[in-house]
């Protein structure tokens, strides 16, 4: 009763950890949103300190883990839960990098010549979208919402395709920044990555109850 009670309470402070990652996620792609929209860049000022503080939570994070494995030794279900709880550590991480550059592309663009097509705004919105039902699913052990996360990755990479159709035009016509135009295009290549990692998310949340991984394509 003791190791149940301890394991647990490791495990409710490891579900804390992770939501206050997502949370600092979405804080993040809210100011690199609104960074480029507005084309204001002092909204990017922070999300470097706030990578850092990801990045400490992280680890702190796959810490927890690591005690329960070595001092609670779970098995089956709980051992799965576990793993996934490490994964998903990893994916919301990589999800900070990905903001990182973002923001630092963002305060190179030259707000002058900026064009930010609805497609990038809507990739925002998706990202949003899925990194909170991710982190939901997760939490809930919820395995519709994870097929839903996984389902919507469809949706970021039409809005990209068709992002980099509109921009191959614009850099084709040679009436805007070059460099410019292709960052911008980079902006959409990142948050593209970011929603890959909320599908990697959903996929280990699915891993839980089947132990299978499916791999992305």
């Amino acid at each position: 009763m003791v190791l149940s009670t301890k394991f647990l309470k490791q495990t409710r402070q490891l579900e804390l950890t992770m939501t206050q990652m997502s949370q600092d996620c979405l804080k993040g792609l809210w100011f690199c949103k609104h960074a480029i929209l507005d084309g204001n860049k002092t909204l990017v000022q922070d999300v470097s300190q706030m990578h850092e503080e990801v990045s400490e939570q992280g680890r702190e994070a796959e810490q927890i883990c690591m005690k329960i494995l070595l001092l609670q030794h779970p098995v089956a279900k709980d051992l799965r839960r576990i793993t996934v709880a490490t994964n998903t550590i990893r994916d919301l991480t990589r999800i900070m990098d990905q903001e990182k550059e973002v923001a630092e592309l963002i305060c190179a663009l030259n707000m002058e010549d900026l064009i930010v097509d609805d497609c990038i705004q809507q990739q925002f919105s998706i990202a949003k979208e899925m990194i909170t039902l991710a982190i939901e699913a997760f939490i809930q052990k919820d395995e519709k919402a994870a097929n839903q996360v996984i389902t919507m990755d469809d949706q970021a990479d039409a809005q990209y395709e068709m992002a980099k159709e509109i921009y191959v035009d614009l850099l084709a016509k040679k009436e805007h920044d070059t460099g410019t135009l292709v960052d911008v295009l980079l902006v959409g290549k990142y948050l593209e990555r970011i929603c890959d990692h909320c599908v990697n998310i959903g996929k280990w949340i699915l891993y839980q109850k089947s132990g299978i991984f499916e791999e992305i394509e």
